[in-house]
């Protein structure tokens, strides 16, 4: 039974405890205090769960939910299916990001269906870009971690050219920058090996390159500066400010309301981890 129908079809349960906290407090007269108290309770509930407005920012909510589990998993498929195959090592993360969500059997099944869509030959991925935008369109932090989740998929099994080529679409269509004029592509690549493998381009770190891709102190203090979307020259003030801001707007919870799907909630933690490091670097780097 969820909220809409507990308070639709009871309106006792706040005169009931009402008058039980009232008389154990001051008797008689606290009950039948505690009752009047109960009943304002009941009636507000009643009034808040049976509106209209209610039920429509219910329904909206649950449609956000399933559009970005449809475009999450369709849109993996796709940007897998980039380079011609979809490599095991794609299909592991894939599987994995399930487990992380603690998807269900039926859940599952559709996060399959979805992946599977994607990678078709005929996917239409403008269409699927479409219905997210119109669905999160006023929901900025959502789009944001959207593609989030797509960059990070898409690193899977090496970002090649074709991959980063669907990812400029992708982050085009919703209002972002290129890959490459994004501050993370050089925080995981800043060097890298360049490779030819089976006709196409795939950029593969070594174990040495690996660790000189690793951002220097410098560079870790711009990557901050960017994750905050902050100037660099920004002050004590004004860097506690975003970073609160950023806190806020990218809280589980607050997204979860917007339409992030509740699965996806460690994924919207790993996010606020991500802001919480990059303001305690500028804070070290600037002694505050």
């Amino acid at each position: 039974m969820n909220l809409h129908e507990f308070f639709s079809r009871n309106r006792l349960w706040g005169k009931l405890i009402g008058a039980f906290i009232g008389y154990q407090i001051a008797g008689p007269a606290g009950a039948l205090i505690g009752i009047l108290i109960g009943n304002f309770f009941d009636r507000l509930m009643f009034k808040r769960y049976t509106q209209p407005y209610w039920l429509y920012r219910i329904g909206k909510r649950q449609h956000t939910q399933q559009v970005f589990f449809e475009a999450t998993f369709s849109i993996i498929g796709h940007i897998a299916k980039a380079d011609g195959r979809v490599s095991r090592e794609e299909i592991n993360m894939t599987t994995m990001l399930m487990h992380d969500m603690g998807l269900n059997r039926t859940q599952r099944e559709a996060a399959q269906r979805f992946f599977n869509q994607g990678k078709a030959a005929n996917f239409d991925l403008n269409a699927m870009l479409n219905k997210l935008i119109s669905t999160c369109q006023d929901n900025p932090e959502l789009l944001k971690l959207f593609t989030d989740i797509q960059y990070r998929a898409a690193q899977t099994d090496g970002l090649s050219e074709k991959k980063i080529h669907v990812l400029d679409i992708i982050f085009s269509y919703l209002g972002f920058a290129p890959l490459r004029q994004q501050h993370r592509f050089y925080e995981d690549f800043g060097q890298y090996t360049y490779s030819q493998q089976s006709n196409s381009h795939s950029y593969n770190r070594s174990r040495a390159g690996y660790q000189s891709a690793r951002p220097k102190p410098e560079n870790a203090l711009t990557h901050a500066y960017a994750m905050l979307e902050l100037n660099p020259n920004a002050n004590k003030q004004e860097t506690k400010r975003a970073y609160r801001q950023l806190i806020s707007r990218n809280h589980p919870d607050k997204l979860i309301a917007q339409g992030l799907p509740e699965e996806m909630i460690k994924l919207a933690n790993d996010k606020t981890q991500k802001i919480t490091k990059a303001y305690e670097v500028i804070c070290a780097a600037k002694g505050w």
